[in-house]
């Protein structure tokens, strides 16, 4: 309860800073939403844990219709089509799909027989399907979830044969991209190709959100700059109030260690997440990682994304074990 408690002040720290810093309707939208996140995490700590595990083969099935729909329905939207936009608000799927991916993996290992090819087909459907919209940010989350999980599955002589497989696949891409990019866009296409090269673009800082972004944060005075709410709003709020930097630092160090600490595997499966989340959007915000459409957690504008935590951090201090 301690540990709980303690993680759970500096999220409303977090929360706090982030209503304050966002304009109007931003700041009402982002209320509810942290609203709805706190009445979640405590209807989840009441719900039976045999009613969470009812809801896991539904919930996957459910993410993979979604996914599926995005791709088929919705228009593109900076340059993606990861959103189902209804009538007030508009829902991630690739959000719901972090929350499945984790439920299903527990439930595969406490079956008696872990199938390893299942497993590898229950993450390589939605990760096709997000790669597809593109979500490129979402796609190495569910990675990171995957390589959480995969000692259950695989033994260590396994996994490290399969990553020198993929070790070596993957350089060989990068080699072709660099040298032989004629090659490159024929085996893998123009798509990729461009893909890759966006996520380049911050070596050679011609990407105006990074250029304003790092200016206003070095200035202390603030710069216009596309997705100012949601990716850079670090940016947007240092910009405003450089001090605001400890205690945003010292919250998501707070928050992850006591995840990491946590017996659960949800929480640190959860821990790994946002501390990958917390360092690829300070990082793409100082020009030191690429811009993948990362916000950061508890804190960036947006529902899905901080809904989706509050119900993760509401799994992970449930004991639910392995």
């Amino acid at each position: 309860m301690k540990r709980y408690l303690s993680t759970i002040i500096p999220i409303t720290i977090l929360l706090t800073i982030s209503i304050i810093y966002l304009p109007n309707p931003y700041r009402y939208r982002q209320l509810i939403f942290s609203l709805i996140g706190f009445l979640l995490c405590y209807l989840i700590s009441k719900l039976k844990i045999k009613y969470i595990k009812k809801l896991v083969i539904p919930l996957y099935i459910l993410q993979l219709i979604l996914l599926i729909y995005v791709l088929i329905k919705q228009e593109f939207i900076n340059g993606s089509r990861g959103w189902i936009n209804l009538k007030f608000f508009s829902i991630q799927p690739s959000e719901i799909t972090k929350i499945s991916l984790i439920l299903i993996s527990i439930y595969l290992i406490k079956k008696k027989r872990k199938s390893k090819l299942l497993f590898l087909i229950i993450y390589l459907v939605p990760t096709i399907l997000t790669f597809l919209e593109p979500d490129t940010g979402a796609v190495i989350i569910y990675g990171i979830i995957f390589l959480t999980f995969l000692p259950y599955f695989f033994s260590k002589k396994e996994i490290l044969k399969y990553s020198l497989f993929m070790g070596t696949l993957i350089i060989s891409f990068i080699i072709l991209y660099i040298y032989k990019q004629e090659i490159f866009i024929k085996l893998l296409g123009t798509s990729m190709f461009y893909r890759i090269d966006r996520l380049t673009s911050f070596i050679n800082s011609n990407n105006i959100q990074i250029n304003n972004a790092l200016i206003s944060i070095g200035a202390n005075k603030l710069l216009y700059f596309p997705e100012a709410y949601n990716d850079f709003f670090f940016s947007y709020v240092i910009g405003q109030n450089s001090i605001l930097f400890i205690p945003l630092i010292l919250s998501y160090f707070i928050i992850i260690i006591n995840l990491y600490h946590s017996k659960n595997i949800i929480s640190k499966t959860l821990a790994y997440i946002l501390l990958f989340q917390v360092a690829s959007n300070i990082g793409m915000n100082l020009n030191l990682t690429p811009v993948i459409g990362l916000p950061l957690p508890f804190f960036s504008y947006g529902g899905s994304h901080l809904i989706t935590n509050f119900i993760l951090l509401s799994l992970s201090y449930r004991k639910i074990k392995i």
